[in-house]
């Protein structure tokens, strides 16, 4: 496994209090395209395959605060997941997503506490070309305000 975790920012997660307020803003002044909104998330494209996401402020990390969230991609999600807890990276929770949601995630926090995200991209046949689904942050998120 080479020393570099992390490649491309591909999905960006910003926790918000205000949901709406949010959505308007990044789709009506910021003019990013709306891909999929419900309640609590929203998923809005910032071109070449990459993902805003927004996620309704919560009780359960990584939505327990506002701030930015960054994707990192990375080819072998399990040995980066390894290799990053054995220098010391604090993860929250196991690996999640598949096939299905178009990648895996697990999310991380740095040393303040900020969190991050390391994420494998899948591109099955079917899903080529299709918007990927839901990150953990936002399934979280969902189910803490269930």
């Amino acid at each position: 496994m080479p020393r570099k975790n992390a490649g491309r920012v591909v999905w960006l997660g910003v926790v918000v209090k205000d949901m709406e307020a949010q959505l308007r803003f990044y789709r009506d002044v910021v003019g990013l395209e709306v891909i999929q909104a419900e309640d609590s998330w929203a998923h809005l494209d910032l071109g070449a395959g990459h993902l805003l996401e927004l996620l309704e402020l919560s009780d359960e990390p990584p939505a327990d605060k506002k701030g930015y969230r960054p994707g990192f991609q990375v080819s072998d999600i399990e040995a980066a997941r390894r290799e990053l807890v054995s220098r010391g990276a604090k993860p929250i929770g196991d690996i999640e997503g598949g096939a299905r949601t178009g990648g895996r995630w697990c999310s991380f926090r740095d040393p303040e506490g900020n969190y991050f995200e390391i994420k494998q991209l899948i591109r099955t046949a079917a899903k080529k070309g299709a918007k990927r689904g839901r990150s953990g942050s936002a399934k979280r998120a969902r189910k803490s305000r269930a």
